[in-house]
């Protein structure tokens, strides 16, 4: 069996809606995956209906953002028993609001500066949280002519028009997921600097996301390590956006006796 518990849709910024990647993982051959979209929950209960009816099993989650020692640290979040709190709905909406705002003036800037176009019907038709992936994007579609290097520094943290996003610390996002029972998973821990990974394993994960597209030689070995010294399972996910700078559904996933802890810890069984 194979499962891949870290993947997007236009929840967030995937490029695909909830229905055609519950069928690229069907052709991937997935057995589970999880629906993570970015601070969101809003496709997962259409995702796991999707999935039941095309054979694919869908654990809901999101991917939380959250910042530690001014490092981004992604949490891939995960439900026991498969339910999503309120708490989570209502945290997804109040995101929503937040980034679209924070994503117009941003946007405003980009034209003001760069003198670009930017598209904003294109931009906001299809996904509901908007992160600067989307706006990059938004900026290839709007700029046939403009490189896709240029685009990513328009949009990146260096540029003049940057906007920080609402600044969720690590601790504060694990304490919240805790107090809604959460299961949190440490996302692309090789992302993260070698140095930080380990303080930032024992802030209280459940388990760590050791099987990446992008890890490194001996990624996998060390980060199970990590699993084994602080007893935590190990996760594995493609990030699949549906772009070509993430990878394919079913890149990197666990098998099924990896995945007993994962069930376990959710409270749930075989036949989820």
């Amino acid at each position: 069996m194979r499962m891949d518990l870290h993947n997007h849709s236009r929840y967030s910024d995937g490029l695909y809606t909830v229905k055609e990647v519950i069928e690229i993982a069907k052709k991937q051959n997935i057995d589970v995956m999880a629906l993570t979209d970015h601070d969101s929950v809003f496709g997962v209960d259409e995702a796991y209906d999707l999935g039941k009816k095309a054979g694919v099993k869908v654990l809901k989650g999101l991917e939380l953002s959250t910042f530690y020692k001014g490092n981004t640290v992604h949490i891939v979040t995960l439900f026991k028993k498969n339910i999503v709190p309120k708490e989570m709905y209502d945290f997804s909406q109040n995101i929503i609001d937040v980034r679209h705002d924070r994503c117009i003036k941003m946007m405003e800037n980009i034209r003001n500066i760069y003198g670009v176009k930017t598209d904003m019907d294109y931009l906001f038709k299809d996904s509901t949280i908007i992160t600067r992936a989307n706006m990059y994007q938004c900026l290839i579609h709007s700029n046939p002519n403009i490189s896709h290097e240029e685009a990513h520094m328009m949009v990146s943290d260096k540029s003049p028009a940057y906007i920080p996003s609402t600044k969720l610390d690590t601790v504060s996002g694990l304490k919240m997921l805790k107090e809604l029972d959460c299961v949190a998973i440490l996302a692309h821990p090789t992302l993260i600097k070698r140095e930080l990974v380990e303080e930032i394993v024992k802030l209280g994960f459940d388990g760590i996301e050791a099987r990446y597209p992008l890890n490194k030689e001996n990624d996998f070995e060390y980060f199970s390590n990590l699993a084994k010294k602080y007893s935590l399972f190990i996760s594995a996910g493609s990030d699949f956006h549906g772009d070509d700078r993430h990878a394919m559904i079913g890149t990197s996933v666990l098998n099924e006796e990896e995945f007993k802890p994962i069930l376990k810890k959710l409270e749930l069984g075989d036949d989820f």
